[in-house]
């Protein structure tokens, strides 16, 4: 499941720009090691824990165009932002979640992107 989710480091990224707790996957910081993943049954989770989205979960909060291929020479995938000025933001990792998260900060990153906290 490790390959679907964002790492914790990630995922706490993510927390800190206020994406939306809405996956069936979290971490949780009482648990023993603080890594491990647990599924949850609603998407909602308790303040001590952290969502673990999945790729389609994080496609799902990215605005306007965006591309992503994976790369058979590198075995990365690499994803492309498309911004309305012709601007481009690109990003890489080797999961696809990944990658996606981390188009996802640099839009943030770039004002490209909000979330309401």
């Amino acid at each position: 499941m490790e390959r679907n989710v964002v790492s914790l480091e990630t995922a706490k990224k993510l927390k800190a720009v206020g994406f939306p707790r809405v996956s069936m996957w979290h971490y949780s910081e009482r648990m023993d090691p603080p890594d491990e993943l647990f599924f949850t049954q609603s998407s909602g989770s308790t303040q001590f824990d952290i969502a673990a989205p999945t790729a389609q979960e994080i496609a799902d909060q990215l605005p306007g165009l965006w591309s992503v291929m994976n790369s058979k020479v590198t075995s990365n995938y690499h994803a492309a932002y498309h911004d309305s000025g012709g601007e481009r933001i690109n990003a890489a990792a080797d999961t696809l979640a990944e990658t996606l998260a981390n188009l996802l900060l640099k839009l943030v990153e770039s004002g490209d992107l909000k979330f309401e906290r």
